[in-house]
């Protein structure tokens, strides 16, 4: 092949393809071209070209055709590269052909898999569109309190509910109930500041992966503490199963 004997033909004189397009006065990307099969030269490139790489032209071209003797030698070559030229044009549209068919077999791939997310995205809801914790329906059971106004409880109960909207998100609470006195002073004296303690029901709904709640279930004897800040609020310390 005409491409082949060119690059064989230029290593064999120790050529580079920068040198061997000097002595052509051509680009070296031409001769690149040449080397790769995307072009091929003219009939009097191909003349110049024997006489550079000191072939004769037949080499370059191969086995030669045969040729009646009174068809010119320039005549030979020119069927020849014409041939080329022609193979080459099936080649480069076949290349085209192909990179076509490359394009569309990658967008349609692409659209499968946008159009996956998508339906991922639909299917399975993300942990962010999750709603916070429910406390509107919240029953709240305080009794009587020695201790404890109804105003400073209230103000307990408020600090639990703002917790549980923020921090138990596609779960509704139900009850709190205030624990008693006695059971909040034996706490108190525990752990050495004042302390509040109620017990709370609240039901999951859908909840994040990460969430170590079960959703659909329903949780009871769940134990919220606080104690009193020294400005004298009340700071949530801990909840869970006592």
């Amino acid at each position: 092949m005409l491409s082949e004997n060119i690059k064989n033909l230029r290593k064999q004189k120790g050529y580079t393809q920068e040198t061997l397009a000097q002595s052509l006065n051509i680009v070296r990307q031409t001769v690149s071209k040449w080397e790769k099969g995307y072009s091929v030269p003219d009939a009097d490139m191909l003349e110049k070209l024997s006489d550079v790489l000191e072939v004769p032209v037949s080499d370059l071209l191969g086995k030669p055709s045969e040729a009646p003797e009174q068809v010119s030698e320039l005549e030979r070559i020119s069927s020849q590269l014409a041939i080329l030229n022609e193979q080459m044009a099936r080649e480069m549209a076949r290349r085209k052909r192909n990179r076509k068919i490359g394009i569309i077999a990658g967008s349609i791939a692409l659209f499968m898999i946008v159009a996956g997310i998508a339906v991922l995205f639909i299917a399975v809801p993300w942990n962010r569109q999750i709603p916070p914790g429910a406390v509107d329906n919240v029953e709240v059971v305080k009794y009587e309190s020695e201790f404890y106004p109804d105003d400073d409880l209230d103000s307990a109960v408020e600090v639990i509910k703002q917790v549980f909207e923020n921090d138990f998100d596609g779960c509704e609470l139900t009850l709190l109930q205030y624990m008693g006195d006695d059971y909040c002073d034996t706490e108190s004296e525990a752990r050495g500041a004042q302390t509040v303690v109620f017990r709370s029901c609240f039901v999951t709904h859908k909840v994040s992966d990460e969430s170590a709640l079960n959703s659909d279930s329903t949780y009871t004897n769940w134990y919220w503490i606080l104690e009193r800040t020294d400005h004298g609020t009340w700071k949530h310390v801990d909840h869970g199963y006592l």
